[in-house]
């Protein structure tokens, strides 16, 4: 790329951007590329000049800027030919600014606010002679100050076409964004940001801007006073009633409510008469009056003026209407508009003396991001696999491709964008192409622009195959050596679509896309392609398997020197680390913090507690829009809505993947069991039919390919805490939030067991799933709520196993509300819900209300379930254990007595319930003093328990320590307790000992 030689010499300069206002100024010198302030003393001006210039370039072109005195005709004139004494090479002037635009409702011109004029001529409206009863307007500027020269008017020419004002447009439209990221970086978040369409308001021509309800103010039906003129709409209260309707606006305000901000909109641009006059006009009737008969499409102040001294264009945007319901609101983003448009333009506008063609090219559509810090790591890797670190001379075979792959926001863009600037600089005998490869379209437009840029032969032959063309003339040796990025290849399909659907990989597909766009790119030794992509498998395909570099995100370091970077503030460490850690350490996500916290002025101490409020509110600060250096203008800049992308696209192509990601966002997001995992898929499956595992693996893959999901320990997965709260913003837009939060309960509730000795290392893997289940908010169905309180009576047992008899009580009084409220009182589950809560109470040493309740428990259930049923006999042994703990030992002995022969009976001499009951009457005994009858008991129960659960069970340990004890109390010999460790051939742990061993039965 040729390097701009800056011209010495005020009479080397072509063309001059004039502008009325500061605020005008201040956007034409956010639209060039660069200003030499340093050269003003050097340049000087003419004998008996008093303007201030400024020079500096705007594209291909040296400009000069200036900034007039006053509004009006006269300090146009004036000011204009100072200019032209100073710059006597001036060959054409820019009038650039706001101006006042005629609605034209109903006709091909139709003017909107933001919209930008070009002058084809001038009228000057206010210049003729006064009739008694008439004024009569001299002749348009055109026709007596002559017409514009044949190189201004055969540019205007080109704008009045569809083609050529559809081009403009969009380049116009590129520049405004280019505008309004400069602005921001230099701390101007907001100010060139387009208003919403609701604030563009058109009034009937008759409807006064005016007090309706003060009588002392001099307001009439036909008059404003001072004070209204200067008062908003809003404070005056005019009547909204009195709009146009325009359907155009319409559709636009609904767009941008239902999507909860500003829509995006291409700038238009009108060319046609504009009026120029020394007063302002602030009344629709004359508006309209003066604009059909000299057929306007805007009024402006300057442009005669400046028009008798030099050939001009007015490029003006329309920030009212030239009614008395004139605002400030719109000043600002028309006076960028204008500014972009008029970049664009001079893109159109030939120099005297163009340079020839560069043999190289820097094809690149972002600037240098002046805030990208670190990654040197990665950037030497990029480097030393494309061999660019060798000496000139020194032979060693380039690596043809590397991909660099991560999760989205983590800086993949901006690292090849900074690679291919330092290639730039250290190697400008390199010719450096950037393509956009998001979709079929965007990567077609790359190509294409590639074909215009570099004049490729054929590329204006509407048949050409011009991907295709571009391949075979990259690879040609004569092109010399060449880098192509490429830029968001996230979509595997796109490059290497199923041969099943080779035909439907794309939208926008044609002939030319098909069969892969994998085909068309550069195979050759002159070549390098650098990928960028969150796809792992894309990128592992188009690199052949070699040179994948993943990304990661920031160090504490580089989180501080980014955050210092755009802050131009003291960050601590300790601050960045703080902020990084909530963050993720995600670059994307702290540069959309560091704005946020420059247009709200707020420290990072109160961003992150701001960040802390709630998950909610973490999620809100992601999805705030921002811009940013380095970002495609159709890549959203927000980490939500990244992330969204890539989410969408999963769902499109890998809809069991979609699933998963959805179902794993309502869990915790660490130690996601991979049987949660597979029930959830088994369920989805048509008819519950279990899903074959390959396709579980394949699922999972893709989620691990995006660095949504990541390996754990133990066949789990871990997910990225902020893809886990992105995930469910997305499951919120898309309405299926509250279906796959009641799946992901109802799925854990029936995998959790009921806490005990045998399942509790299954109940503290799923705990924190169904701490994280209960808390979502599902569709409230009778299925979901009954889950629910089946999910708390199992974590109920779990926190009585644990001896946490605080959420032990809250699970089980919220289970026992669920199931009255559903179920009825006396159903079965509703009673083992009031027997566990009865169960927290007894064991809280609360006996009275324990009681009341295992009274009732046990009553209903012996009406209901019979008096042997195997629950009816749980609540007997229940009340028992309340009446034990009492001192109520009679009460106890005669339940316990009649529950352990009636389960032998019923369950068996060797079932656990059956060796409960033998093990709580041995307590009871040995309370009442009936020492040997209490230890025959215990004896033949532990024979029992060691048999049954083994030796290791806590029962069986336990019993055996009160066994040990009572035999010890009773005779006083130790050596007889040493006996029974002997006959039972297990040590018992040393611990503080306990009253008593009971097995209480809750459910």
């Amino acid at each position: 790329m040729n390097s701009h030689t800056r011209r010495r010499r005020r009479e080397d300069f072509q063309i001059a951007l004039i502008c009325a206002l500061p605020l005008e100024y201040d956007a034409v010198v956010f639209a060039c590329d660069e200003i030499w302030e340093e050269d003003r003393a050097q340049l000087g001006s003419a004998p008996g000049d008093y303007n201030t210039y400024s020079t500096g370039r705007m594209g291909s072109h040296d400009v000069v800027l200036l900034l007039l005195p006053n509004m009006g005709k006269s300090s146009a004139a004036s000011a204009a030919a100072s200019l032209r004494s100073s710059f006597t090479g001036i060959k054409l002037a820019i009038l650039t600014g706001i101006c006042g635009g005629v609605p034209g409702i109903g006709t091909s011109n139709e003017v909107f606010l933001g919209d930008v004029v070009i002058s084809k001529s001038i009228m000057q409206y206010d210049l003729g002679r006064k009739y008694p009863n008439r004024f009569a307007p001299k002749d348009t500027v055109e026709d007596s100050l002559g017409r514009p020269n044949k190189e201004i008017r055969s540019l205007v020419a080109t704008f009045m076409t569809l083609h050529g004002r559809s081009v403009l447009q969009r380049r116009a439209s590129h520049v405004l964004g280019q505008i309004q990221q400069r602005a921001t970086d230099e701390g101007h978040q907001n100010l060139y940001r387009r208003p919403p369409a609701a604030e563009d308001r058109l009034f009937k021509p008759g409807c006064l801007h005016r007090h309706y309800d003060s009588p002392d103010c001099g307001c009439s039906e036909s008059d404003a006073c001072e004070i209204a003129l200067t008062t908003s709409c809003e404070v005056l209260q005019c009547d909204y009633s009195c709009l146009v309707p325009r359907s155009h606006l319409e559709t636009v305000t609904s767009r941008e409510q239902t999507q909860d901000g500003t829509v995006t909109r291409e700038i238009r641009v009108v060319v046609g008469r504009v009026g120029s006059g020394d007063t302002v006009v602030k009344a629709g009737l004359d508006r309209d009056r003066i604009a059909k008969q000299h057929d306007l499409i805007a009024f402006e102040m300057e442009g005669a003026g400046v028009w008798e001294e030099i050939p001009c264009i007015i490029v003006k945007a329309v920030c009212d209407y030239a009614d008395s319901h004139k605002n400030k609101k719109w000043q600002h983003f028309a006076a960028a508009t204008a500014a972009s448009t008029t970049k664009a333009l001079l893109e159109h506008y030939a120099h005297m003396d163009s340079p020839p063609a560069p043999h190289t090219w820097f094809l690149v559509p972002y600037n240098e991001n002046p805030d990208f810090v670190g990654r040197s790591d990665v950037l030497n890797q990029i480097k030393r696999l494309f061999g660019d670190e060798q000496q000139l001379g020194q032979s060693q075979k380039l690596r043809s491709r590397v991909a660099i792959y991560g999760l989205g926001g983590i800086g993949k863009t901006q690292i090849a964008l900074a690679y291919a600037l330092w290639l730039q600089h250290e190697r400008p005998d390199v010719s450096v192409f950037w393509v956009h490869a998001s979709n079929a379209e965007r990567f077609r437009q790359a190509y294409s622009s590639i074909a215009q840029e570099c004049h490729i032969p054929g590329y204006d032959d509407p048949k050409a195959d011009i991907l295709m063309l571009v391949k075979t003339w990259l690879e040609k040796t004569v092109r010399g050596r060449l880098l192509m990025v490429i830029d968001n290849a996230d979509n595997t399909q796109l490059f290497f679509p199923p041969s099943s659907q080779g035909d439907s990989i794309d939208t926008h597909s044609t002939a030319e896309t098909r069969g892969g766009l994998a085909r068309y790119i550069p195979e050759c030794v002159h070549g390098s392609i650098l990928i960028t992509t969150r796809n792992k498998q894309t990128a592992s395909r188009l690199v052949r398997g070699n040179s994948l570099l993943e990304i990661g995100g920031m160090n504490e370091s580089e989180a501080s020197e980014l955050l210092r970077s755009i802050l131009n503030d003291e960050v601590s460490t300790e601050e960045a680390s703080n902020l990084s850690i909530r963050l993720e350490h995600l670059p994307l996500a702290l540069t959309q913090a560091a704005a946020f916290m420059q247009e709200n002025s707020i420290s990072i101490s109160k961003y992150i507690r701001l960040l802390d409020e709630s998950d909610e509110s973490l999620v809100d600060q992601l999805s705030e829009p921002f811009e940013a250096i380095g970002r495609d203008s159709e890549t959203p800049h927000a980490l939500t809505a990244t992330w969204i992308v890539s989410f969408n696209q999963i769902q499109q192509q890998e809809a069991l993947a979609s699933d998963v990601l959805s179902f794993c966002s309502l869990l915790d997001r660490q130690g996601i069991p991979e049987q949660l995992i597979v029930s959830f898929c088994d369920q989805r499956n048509e008819k519950g039919r279990q899903i074959s595992t390959g396709k579980i693996i394949k699922a999972l893959g893709t989620l691990k390919a995006f660095s949504f999901v990541s390996e754990a320990k133990n066949n789990s997965i871990d997910m990225h805490r902020l893809v886990q709260l992105v995930t469910r913003k997305w499951l919120e837009i898309q309405g299926g939030l509250a279906g796959y939060a009641e799946q992901a309960l109802r799925i854990v509730s029936d995998l959790y067991p009921y806490g005990r000795h045998e399942s509790r290392q299954v109940c503290q893997d799923y705990l924190p799933h169904a701490n994280a289940v209960l808390q979502n908010q599902g569709t409230g169905s009778g299925d979901e709520r009954l889950a629910r309180a089946s999910l708390l009576l199992d974590m109920t047992g779990y926190f009585i196993y644990r001896g946490q008899w605080t959420q032990a009580e809250q699970g089980a009084d919220q289970s026992l509300r669920l199931r009255k409220e559903i179920l009825g009182d006396e159903h079965p589950s509703t009673l083992t819900s009031m027997a566990n809560l009865a169960a927290t109470y007894r064991n809280q040493g609360r006996w009275k209300e324990a009681e009341e309740l295992e009274v009732r428990v046990m009553e209903t259930r012996k009406r209901v379930l019979g008096d042997e049923h195997p629950d009816t006999l749980g609540s007997m042994a229940n009340l028992a254990s309340t009446y034990w703990n009492q001192g109520r030992w009679k009460e106890a002995e005669e339940l316990e007595v009649r529950v352990m022969e009636t389960r032998k009976r019923v369950l068996g001499d060797e079932h656990p319930d059956t060796l409960g009951s033998m093990a709580n009457l041995a307590h009871t005994w040995n309370r009442q003093e009936r020492q040997v009858d209490a230890i025959q008991l215990m004896r033949d129960c532990l024979r029992l328990l060691q048999r049954c659960l083994g030796v290791d069970h806590p029962y069986t340990r336990s019993s055996l320590s009160d066994l040990e004890e009572w035999e010890s109390n009773l005779t006083q010999d130790k050596g007889q307790a040493v006996a029974v460790k002997k006959r039972f051939s297990f040590k018992v742990p040393i611990r503080n000992k306990r009253v008593i061993f009971k097995r209480d039965f809750y459910r």
